[in-house]
């Protein structure tokens, strides 16, 4: 039993410091970058949202019938990746945002695996 909390306090403890990290680089990118938050739910065009509401839709019967995390982890990659290029599209600054979402969670899926934190 005590592995089993040593085991999860590993991953509460990586999970927050990756979160602390991300939001200390997010908020410097925007400074610096100048780019507005803005809400996450915002889509360019109708194909933009469709398309992201059948990608969630892939990423939710995976996780369901398919329990393979390393599956999930890519149909999540390419979430990030269809709406960064949506955005590049549209002009907006926000994709430079959706890529460092998309690097941060690869980083943290990879050094996850490599150090076996993931639970």
């Amino acid at each position: 039993m005590n592995i089993i909390h040593n085991d999860i306090f590993q991953f509460i403890l990586y999970f927050a410091t990756f979160l602390l990290i991300y939001y200390i680089i997010e908020k410097s990118t925007r400074k610096r970058l100048q780019i507005e938050k803005r809400s996450e739910a915002q889509e360019v065009n109708d194909f933009h949202k469709w398309g992201k509401k059948i990608l969630w839709a892939i990423f939710f019967v995976s996780v369901v019938f398919f329990a393979s995390p390393i599956e999930n982890a890519l149909i999540i990659m390419v979430i990030f990746s269809f709406d960064a290029y949506m955005q590049w599209r549209a002009d907006e600054k926000e994709y430079m945002m959706t890529l460092l979402e998309l690097t941060t969670f690869m980083t943290f899926i990879v050094i996850g695996y490599s150090f076996d934190l993931m639970i």
